[in-house]
């Protein structure tokens, strides 16, 4: 069972909450820095979303403290998703953070929700001295329409920082990757680049989707 799946709502405390947007946090078992479940209601086709998702390029544009991203490789067989390097920025004195991920996306046939898994791959290329590599990350997106003109974005992540951060800090912190990423995406959706589909390989599927959100949404 993943990370994901084990994630209660009746464990996690709502932190944030406005008209469009709510944010918990959640404990991990065998952990000691807290998750999070962002529920985000965004004015924006859903292809929009994706579109931007996809553009990787404009990550530094949107996703929280995220000062480069870029595509290692993209895996082609069966649309088995793409591997990605991000470098997050981190408060003086403390070093920045690498990540290596596969991000892999499925769409269901029946609902058209989409669903783009997240887990960190450590080891694809060496650890640099600039920078502490984070091992332990796993998190999704999905992507619901709710008509032709808005969807449903659920943010889920649990990541383990690596290096000297206390979890008590960064536990402190927890909501702020959230409230930001959700917040610029909602800006980045209106741009004139994102109004067309992109076309991104997604794998159909109704078992691959992860969707334990529902108590989420009804909170």
């Amino acid at each position: 069972m993943s990370l994901l799946e084990k994630i209660n709502s009746n464990t996690c405390t709502l932190r944030f909450r406005n008209d469009w947007l709510k944010i918990f946090t959640c404990p991990v078992p065998s952990s000691d820095f807290l998750s999070f479940v962002g529920v985000a209601t965004i004015d924006a086709p859903q292809h929009a979303v994706l579109s931007l998702l996809y553009d990787i390029e404009s990550a530094t544009e949107w996703v929280w403290k995220t000062r480069e991203m870029r595509v290692l490789q993209e895996l082609a067989d069966d649309n088995e998703g793409r591997v990605v390097y991000q470098v997050v920025s981190a408060p003086w004195p403390v070093s920045d953070r690498d990540i290596v991920t596969r991000s892999t996306a499925y769409i269901d046939p029946e609902t058209s929700e989409a669903f783009v898994n997240i887990e960190s791959l450590p080891d694809f290329i060496p650890e640099t001295s600039n920078c502490v590599r984070v091992r332990k990350l796993e998190g999704a997106w999905n992507i619901l329409p709710l008509s032709e003109n808005s969807c449903r974005v659920v943010f889920r992540l649990h990541i383990e920082p690596a290096g000297e951060i206390p979890s008590w800090l960064a536990n402190i912190a927890v909501i702020d990757t959230p409230y930001h990423t959700l917040n610029n995406m909602r800006d980045m959706v209106k741009r004139e680049k994102y109004k067309n589909p992109v076309g991104a390989p997604l794998k159909e599927s109704t078992e691959g989707i992860i969707r334990n959100y529902n108590d989420f949404i009804a909170e």
